[in-house]
């Protein structure tokens, strides 16, 4: 369950970097798509958290969101060129 947590993390704070970089870029179709994305690892994440009990949790928990969001910062900058690309 401690894996599946650092995922859950991971992908729910990496969701929320890369969507915020949507939303500043009114990228809408994007923001509405990663935003689904966002509830099903919110969903996971608050799913284990209450069934669970360990302080391994808040380890795992915080080593996927710092993950997280600097690869949502990197993912994006790789993103960023082949986005402008395909718009022109």
């Amino acid at each position: 369950m401690i894996a599946i947590l650092f995922v859950a993390s991971f992908a729910q704070v990496f969701l929320l970097g890369l969507n915020s970089q949507f939303v500043r870029d009114q990228r809408v179709m994007m923001v509405f798509i990663v935003s689904w994305f966002i509830s099903i690892s919110q969903y996971t994440y608050t799913k284990i958290v209450a069934s669970e009990n360990s302080d391994w949790l808040f380890i795992a928990s915080a080593m996927g969101g710092s993950l997280g969001i600097v690869s949502s910062i990197y993912f994006y900058r790789w993103l960023l060129p082949k986005i402008k690309k395909d718009n022109k």
